[in-house]
Protein backbone atom coordinates (compact mmCIF):
# COMPACT_ATOMS: atom_id res chain seq x y z
CA UNK A 1 0.00 0.00 0.00
CA UNK A 2 2.66 2.33 1.12
CA UNK A 3 4.75 1.94 -2.25
CA UNK A 4 1.07 2.61 -4.17
CA UNK A 5 1.06 6.09 -2.49
CA UNK A 6 4.32 7.11 -3.35
CA UNK A 7 3.35 6.10 -7.17
CA UNK A 8 0.47 7.83 -6.68
CA UNK A 9 2.15 11.06 -5.27
CA UNK A 10 4.68 10.68 -7.89
CA UNK A 11 2.12 10.69 -10.82
CA UNK A 12 0.61 13.66 -8.71
CA UNK A 13 3.49 16.10 -8.43
CA UNK A 14 4.19 15.20 -12.27
CA UNK A 15 1.29 16.16 -13.47
CA UNK A 16 1.59 19.79 -10.92
CA UNK A 17 4.59 20.18 -12.95
CA UNK A 18 3.01 19.68 -16.11
CA UNK A 19 0.31 21.85 -15.36
CA UNK A 20 2.33 24.71 -13.86
CA UNK A 21 4.91 25.23 -16.60
CA UNK A 22 2.55 24.68 -19.47
CA UNK A 23 2.50 27.67 -20.65
CA UNK A 24 5.70 28.78 -20.29
CA UNK A 25 8.98 28.80 -22.36
CA UNK A 26 12.59 28.44 -20.94
CA UNK A 27 13.34 31.74 -20.72
CA UNK A 28 9.73 33.09 -18.80
CA UNK A 29 10.49 30.10 -16.39
CA UNK A 30 13.71 31.19 -15.50
CA UNK A 31 12.78 35.12 -14.91
CA UNK A 32 9.49 33.64 -13.10
CA UNK A 33 10.98 33.76 -9.38
CA UNK A 34 7.18 32.29 -8.45
CA UNK A 35 6.50 29.62 -10.89
CA UNK A 36 10.34 28.40 -11.09
CA UNK A 37 10.50 28.43 -6.50
CA UNK A 38 6.94 25.96 -6.84
CA UNK A 39 8.11 24.07 -9.99
CA UNK A 40 11.30 23.65 -8.08
CA UNK A 41 10.03 22.73 -4.88
CA UNK A 42 7.77 19.99 -6.68
CA UNK A 43 10.88 18.95 -8.10
CA UNK A 44 12.61 18.16 -4.93
CA UNK A 45 9.53 16.44 -3.81
CA UNK A 46 9.39 14.23 -6.83
CA UNK A 47 12.80 13.33 -6.67
CA UNK A 48 12.59 12.77 -2.78
CA UNK A 49 9.65 10.49 -3.19
CA UNK A 50 11.51 7.99 -6.21
CA UNK A 51 14.42 8.18 -3.83
CA UNK A 52 12.73 6.44 -1.02
CA UNK A 53 10.89 3.78 -3.50
CA UNK A 54 12.18 0.15 -2.77
CA UNK A 55 14.41 -1.03 -5.14
CA UNK A 56 11.99 -3.90 -6.30
CA UNK A 57 9.34 -1.43 -7.34
CA UNK A 58 11.81 0.65 -9.59
CA UNK A 59 12.95 -2.91 -11.30
CA UNK A 60 9.35 -3.87 -11.91
CA UNK A 61 8.66 -0.56 -13.71
CA UNK A 62 12.01 -0.03 -16.04
CA UNK A 63 10.97 1.83 -18.77
CA UNK A 64 10.86 5.12 -16.20
CA UNK A 65 14.41 6.75 -16.32
CA UNK A 66 15.10 5.96 -12.28
CA UNK A 67 18.81 6.53 -12.99
CA UNK A 68 17.63 10.55 -14.69
CA UNK A 69 15.66 11.27 -11.21
CA UNK A 70 18.05 10.22 -9.11
CA UNK A 71 20.77 12.65 -11.02
CA UNK A 72 18.49 15.10 -10.86
CA UNK A 73 18.78 15.51 -7.23
CA UNK A 74 22.38 16.40 -7.38
CA UNK A 75 21.59 18.90 -9.97
CA UNK A 76 18.67 20.43 -7.86
CA UNK A 77 21.02 21.74 -5.22
CA UNK A 78 22.73 24.67 -7.63
CA UNK A 79 19.76 25.09 -9.91
CA UNK A 80 21.29 27.99 -11.47
CA UNK A 81 24.11 26.05 -13.28
CA UNK A 82 21.93 23.43 -14.34
CA UNK A 83 19.24 25.41 -16.46
CA UNK A 84 19.25 23.21 -18.86
CA UNK A 85 19.01 19.93 -17.15
CA UNK A 86 16.29 21.52 -15.40
CA UNK A 87 14.48 22.43 -18.52
CA UNK A 88 14.93 19.22 -19.86
CA UNK A 89 13.72 17.21 -16.58
CA UNK A 90 10.22 19.74 -16.79
CA UNK A 91 9.75 19.19 -20.96
CA UNK A 92 10.74 15.59 -21.00
CA UNK A 93 11.52 13.66 -18.18
CA UNK A 94 8.11 14.26 -16.03
CA UNK A 95 5.83 14.12 -18.84
CA UNK A 96 7.67 10.96 -20.05
CA UNK A 97 7.37 9.42 -16.43
CA UNK A 98 3.69 10.51 -15.93
CA UNK A 99 2.89 8.65 -19.19
CA UNK A 100 4.50 5.47 -18.37
CA UNK A 101 2.88 5.42 -14.68
CA UNK A 102 -0.08 5.27 -16.67
CA UNK A 103 0.68 2.71 -18.46
CA UNK A 104 2.18 0.27 -15.70
CA UNK A 105 -1.21 1.37 -13.86
CA UNK A 106 -2.73 -0.94 -16.90
CA UNK A 107 -0.69 -3.57 -16.79
CA UNK A 108 0.70 -3.95 -13.16
CA UNK A 109 -2.74 -2.70 -11.59
CA UNK A 110 -1.65 -4.65 -8.49
CA UNK A 111 1.11 -2.22 -7.98
CA UNK A 112 -1.33 0.79 -7.52
CA UNK A 113 -3.91 -0.64 -5.36
CA UNK A 114 -4.15 0.81 -2.51
CA UNK A 115 -5.44 -1.70 -0.14
CA UNK A 116 -4.53 -3.53 3.45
Amino acid sequence: MLTAAMLGIIEKIGLDIMILTDEVDADEFFASRMTRARTLQLMRSLVQTVSNLPAGTCERLPQIDWAAWAALRIVLTNPARHKFQIWVAIRELTPLTVQQLKSYRKIQPQLFAMVL
